[in-house]
C-alpha cells in the first residue's frame, strides 16, 4: 500500500472513529434522536486527525505529509484516494492546497471526471462527485461553461448532477447571466429544471427584478409544477401571489388537491390571502 492509500485509510476510519464516539456518547435510552451538527463534527475529527502521527508512514503526521507533497499530480493522487472512499468529502486543508494551482488542479480534477464518466466505472462515483465539486471550489471562470455544459450532457445522473449543481452555486452570483442564458437556449425540460435549481439557489442571497421575473418567466415554461411554485415560495417575493393565486383560479378544476395544498400553502408563506381559495 502507497502512503497516499495508508493516509486515504487512516482519514476513512478516524471519521468512522469519530461518529462512532460522538452516537456513544450522546445516545440514551430516554434519547434515541441524536442531533448532529456534520460539519462541526468532521471538522473536529479533521483536525485531531490531521496532528496524530502515522506510523507506516514514518510516522508523521497528516498534516506534514499533505504539506510536503510537492507535484501536483500527488496531491491530486491523494485526493482520488480519499475521495474514492470517504462518504464526507476529502480534508480541507487538500483543498487548500489544490488552490494554490487552481487552474492546472481544475483541469486535472476534470480529465479525470471526464475519464471517469466516460469509462462508467460506478466505483468512482463519489470521487466524480467530490472532484465535480472541488472543481467549484477552485472558481476558475473558464469552468463555468464547462460545467453547465456537463450538468446538460449528465442532467439524468442524480448523484453527478447534484454535485455539478453544488459546484456552480459555489460560483455565486458570477455564473447567474450563464445559467440564465442557457436556460433560455434549452429546449430540454430537465436541465431547465437543474438550471432553475442552481439559480434559485444562488439568488437567495443576490435577489432582484430580473431574478424575479425569470422565475415568473420559469413558472410558465418548466413543466415540474412543484419545483417552480417552491422555488417561488423560498425566493420570498410578494409579487408571485397574483400569478400563483390566478394559476388556482383558472386550473382549480384540473388540479389534484396534492397540487392545490401545495400552491395553497406557497401563497399563505408568501403572505398572501387563502381563505376564498376552496378545492373543488
Amino acid at each position: 500500500m502507497n502512503k497516499s492509500a495508508i493516509v486515504s485509510e487512516s482519514y476513512n476510519l478516524a471519521v468512522e472513529a469519530g461518529f462512532n464516539s460522538f452516537l456513544e456518547e450522546h445516545a440514551t435510552s430516554e434519547n434515541c434522536e441524536i442531533k448532529i451538527n456534520e460539519e462541526k463534527l468532521i471538522s473536529e475529527i479533521e483536525d485531531k486527525w490531521l496532528n496524530e502521527e502515522i506510523a507506516e508512514i514514518g510516522n508523521i503526521t497528516p498534516c506534514e505529509y499533505i504539506k510536503s507533497l510537492v507535484s501536483l499530480e500527488a496531491l491530486v493522487e491523494l485526493f482520488i484516494e480519499i475521495s474514492s472512499v470517504s462518504d464526507v468529502g476529502v480534508p480541507e486543508i487538500l483543498i487548500d492546497r489544490l488552490k494554490e494551482q487552481a487552474k492546472p488542479a481544475a483541469d486535472m480534477l476534470f480529465g479525470f471526471v471526464k475519464d471517469s464518466l466516460a469509462s462508467k466505472d460506478q466505483s468512482e462515483s463519489l470521487a466524480i462527485s467530490q472532484a465535480v465539486y472541488t472543481i467549484g471550489c477552485l472558481r476558475c471562470n473558464e469552468y463555468k461553461e464547462k460545467l453547465i455544459e456537463l450538468l446538460i450532457d449528465y442532467c439524468r445522473d442524480e448523484m453527478i448532477s447534484e454535485a455539478i449543481c453544488a459546484a456552480i452555486a459555489l460560483y455565486d452570483d458570477t455564473i447567474l447571466e450563464d445559467l440564465i442564458k442557457t436556460f433560455h437556449e434549452t429546449d430540454q425540460d430537465l436541465v431547465k429544471e437543474h438550471l432553475l435549481i442552481c439559480v434559485a439557489e444562488i439568488s437567495k442571497e443576490h435577489q432582484s427584478d430580473e431574478i424575479f421575473y425569470f422565475l415568473k418567466n420559469a413558472f410558465r415554461v418548466v413543466s415540474n409544477l412543484k419545483l417552480v411554485v417552491e422555488v417561488l415560495g423560498d425566493y420570498g417575493d410578494g409579487r408571485a401571489i397574483p400569478l400563483l393565486r390566478g394559476f388556482i383560479l383558472k386550473n382549480i378544476k384540473e388540479m389534484d388537491q396534492a397540487t392545490f395544498n401545495h400552491m395553497r400553502a406557497v401563497i399563505k408563506k408568501l403572505g398572501g390571502e387563502i381563505n376564498d381559495l376552496v378545492y373543488k
